[in-house]
């Protein structure tokens, strides 16, 4: 029984101590003290409801995105198709010329929620058509810049001597890999550029090499390709069909190139190009920007021989 009444009697006593301190709070001020924390509290939950209150207005905004992207993806539709649908053997060159040049021309709207214009200076040059700016290209965010854990991987050829492009994306923080077997610069530049005194083919020979073989030798043959740019006056149409066959654009997201095509307008000769860009259409590749040359300017057949083109895999939609 003594046990159990000093059991009772500690317990009263701690029970006692608590109201006293409590009551002194509330005494000298204890009461402002716990005001002050429930005001942070509400002040924390003011800034929680207006956090998720721009998550919704984000999420309202995608969807609006959405909505806008699924329009045009409706109005694509037949530019689609009448790449994918399309019997090239039954025209013939001239035709066939005349319809690679007009579907190229109409980008779908459908793919790229943000296209950038990037690089590129000033051309000024005795001997030319017009001044206006050359070494620039579009290039589709969407993808690019978002895993910042996981940099950005662009390969390049042709650089000759403009490295506006590459710059900017390596200030960016995208890993560069820059080829030209036709310049001499250090192999490394800027934060994560990497150049190569070596060029594009469709085999590997002097100076030249595959894009497979390239991919392999980096470590790169199973890694995401953001951005592949290739500009190689002329060269492009050699290793195209090559690129495809081997499988080496299929982890390569944007393909970037300016077609050289004033060769092909001898004949003319266009079916076969036609079929390639079935081929690119099947992998899923869509021209989401198209730039003429407007420095050398209208050739051949009143059409614009040297264009800029931009593929990009329709891997968002898929």
């Amino acid at each position: 029984n003594n046990m159990a009444y000093r059991k009772h009697l500690v317990v009263l006593s701690v029970v006692l101590l608590i109201i006293t301190i409590l009551a002194l709070l509330v005494f000298y001020g204890g009461d402002q003290i716990m005001t002050k924390l429930f005001k942070q509290t509400d002040e924390e939950m003011e800034l929680f409801a207006q956090k998720h209150e721009k998550m919704g207005l984000f999420r309202n905004l995608f969807r609006k995105k959405d909505k806008m992207m699924e329009f045009f993806r409706q109005t694509d539709v037949s530019l689609v198709d009448d790449v994918l649908k399309l019997d090239p053997t039954n025209l013939t060159q001239t035709e066939a010329m005349y319809t690679f040049y007009t579907l190229i021309s109409f980008p779908v709207q459908g793919v790229c929620r943000v296209l950038k214009h990037i690089g590129g200076h000033w051309f000024v040059h005795p001997g030319v058509p017009a001044q206006q700016v050359d070494g620039d290209y579009y290039v589709c965010m969407d993808d690019i810049l978002v895993d910042m854990d996981q940099p950005c991987l662009f390969y390049l050829f042709g650089v000759a001597n403009d490295w506006t492009f590459e710059d900017i994306m390596d200030s960016a923080g995208c890993e560069i890999h820059a080829h030209d077997p036709t310049v001499d610069f250090p192999a490394e530049r800027g934060d994560n550029t990497h150049f190569y005194k070596l060029g594009l083919g469709a085999k590997t020979g002097q100076n030249m090499e595959t894009l497979g073989n390239i991919f392999n030798k980096n470590g790169h043959k199973d890694t995401t390709i953001d951005y592949l740019k290739i500009d190689i006056e002329g060269g492009e149409l050699t290793v195209l069909p090559e690129l495809i066959a081997s499988g080496a654009l299929d982890n390569v997201n944007q393909l970037a190139m300016e077609l050289h095509l004033t060769g092909l307008h001898a004949g003319p000769n266009f079916i076969w190009l036609l079929e390639i860009l079935q081929q690119l259409y099947k992998l899923t590749f869509r021209v989401i920007s198209h730039k003429v040359n407007a420095i050398v300017g209208p050739g051949q057949h009143q059409l614009y021989n040297l264009v800029e083109v931009v593929f990009m895999k329709d891997n968002v939609w898929n």
